[in-house]
């Protein structure tokens, strides 16, 4: 082979290479594996280590790529906080299908599922409520569906006559509220510093229960408003 060809197979060879890279850039999985870069650098570095052209890098891509599918950096942390929505959504649906079929238990499953979920994926559960995302409208969709399995839950367990009546938005919104801050309590170290850290999950268990059965030993009366 001349010199000559050589260089001319080098100069294919590149050429090749280079429409592969775009190609890839632009290929329908390409997207995917951005998010998923995304996650990845969040479970292990947190939320602003979050950049586009790190997890280009770790995707395989060239610097570019993100740029054909996000505007900024913002939109893949809305992606990635979505992508943390539907699987907390079927961690818990799972847990509920692994556990008894009444209605405390699957309320407890919920509680627990999003406890656990919380501090076994303590980065992606940071993105979900990372202030850029949390506040865009586009992942209502992927939240909501989370809190109306918990507002389903509330409202199967009324019917039923387990839970006290009213509107079931509001007593789910109280459930969330007090496992998203035991989840949070723990991520910081709280539980651990106050000595419930040991057991995180049967914690977890008996913050629902007093979610669900409440603290008092008797009915309280009735207050006006």
């Amino acid at each position: 082979m001349t010199r000559t060809t050589r260089l001319d197979s080098l100069s294919a060879s590149l050429t090749l290479a280079g429409k592969q890279s775009v190609d890839t850039d632009h290929s329908s999985d390409t997207r995917e594996r951005l998010i998923q870069a995304a996650v990845a650098i969040a479970e292990e570095e947190g939320v602003a280590s979050i950049g586009l052209r790190e997890v280009a890098r770790r995707a395989g891509l060239t610097h570019s790529a993100p740029y054909r599918h996000f505007k900024d950096r913002k939109e893949l942390v809305v992606a990635a906080a979505e992508r943390g929505f539907r699987e907390l959504l079927d961690a818990c649906l799972e847990r509920q299908r692994r556990g008894p079929d009444d209605h405390l238990s699957r309320f407890w499953a919920l509680g627990i599922g999003y406890f656990v979920f919380a501090v076994t994926r303590p980065g992606l559960f940071r993105v979900m409520f990372a202030p850029e995302a949390s506040r865009d409208e586009r992942l209502r969709p992927a939240e909501g569906a989370v809190f109306s399995l918990c507002v389903g839950a509330i409202a199967a367990a009324q019917g039923a006559g387990l839970v006290v009546a009213g509107d079931p938005q509001r007593h789910a919104i109280a459930a969330w509220s007090a496992m998203h801050g035991l989840a949070l309590l723990h991520l910081d170290g709280l539980t651990g510093w106050v000595g419930l850290a040991d057991d995180p999950e049967r914690l977890a268990a008996d913050v629902c229960a007093r979610v669900f059965f409440g603290f008092s030993a008797h009915e309280p009366a009735k207050r006006s408003t």
